[in-house]
């Protein structure tokens, strides 16, 4: 067999041993290494990494793994089915459009098709991948954005509910500091800070526990997190916000209402 660096990095490196003659077991059956790959770009995409892999002989392959010959003919194949990739890097100075032309041209003659036959392979590059990946990252923003906003609205009307039911509880409160001189705009101000306290700390709590799983997850699986210092500044905005627009018209009611009545109010 000939190695990809990640085997030889994992079985011989780290000791320094020299891997040529030596053997190695692939399930069952042994192998005599006779070489050792160079490091590769990782050209798979998302999956895996480039230089984790292993070559033994097809026939060796076909023994172990059960696996038979596949005989191709206009489009057709004989045998038992297996699944093929085939990585491929264009040369220096060649466009990538040329290479991927090449290659088409190439299976199409090994694979005996005629002009108007369709391709009985596929050809992925890339940029194809990445375009896959860019759909399923907006589809899930969309779809977390929608989530937040209801959860946004349903918190808001929550602590629109709560600052109603405080102006009601206060207004004796409300009428005494009207009658000690207070305006309108200091009454105003005071219960939008409620509100925006309130929801602050929920903002504070979302983040600490959103950071904590996202951490836990990292240290459970070795995902990588990321958690800029932006995306917290823009939760607590959000979350001021919430409490600034759902807070205000109990501000402004609590602002409107008439000392003397205030007083009176059991």
């Amino acid at each position: 067999m000939v190695l990809g660096q990640g085997p030889y990095k994992a079985l011989f490196a780290l000791n320094g041993t020299d891997p040529i003659g030596k053997t190695v077991r692939v399930g069952a059956d042994r192998y005599m290494v006779i070489g050792v790959f160079v490091e590769r770009p990782n050209i798979g995409g998302f999956i895996g990494d480039a230089d984790d892999f292993v070559v033994i002989p097809y026939s060796a392959y076909q023994r172990q793994f059960g696996m038979r010959a596949i005989t191709v003919g206009r489009g057709r194949a004989s045998g038992t089915l297996m699944p093929i990739q085939i990585a491929a890097l264009p040369r220096d100075g060649v466009p990538l459009a040329e290479a991927i032309a090449e290659v088409e041209r190439v299976m199409r003659i090994r694979h005996s098709l005629r002009l108007d036959d369709p391709n009985d392979f596929d050809i992925a590059t890339q940029d194809a991948i990445l375009g896959l990946w860019d759909q399923i990252s907006q589809a899930t923003f969309l779809a977390l954005i929608v989530i937040s906003s209801i959860a946004l609205m349903v918190g808001g009307i929550g602590v629109m509910a709560i600052m109603s039911i405080s102006v009601t509880e206060r207004t004796r409160e409300i009428g005494v500091r009207k009658a000690l001189g207070a305006r309108r705009g200091e009454i105003l101000f005071q219960f939008l800070m409620e509100a925006t306290f309130l929801t602050l700390v929920g903002g504070v709590l979302g983040i600490a526990l959103g950071s904590s799983i996202g951490w836990l997850v990292h240290l459970v699986t070795g995902f990588p997190v990321s958690l800029p210092w932006w995306s917290f500044a823009i939760g607590l905005g959000f979350s001021a916000s919430v409490g600034i627009f759902f807070g205000m018209y109990p501000a402004i009611k609590a602002s409107r209402l008439d000392p003397i009545e205030a007083l009176r109010y059991e």
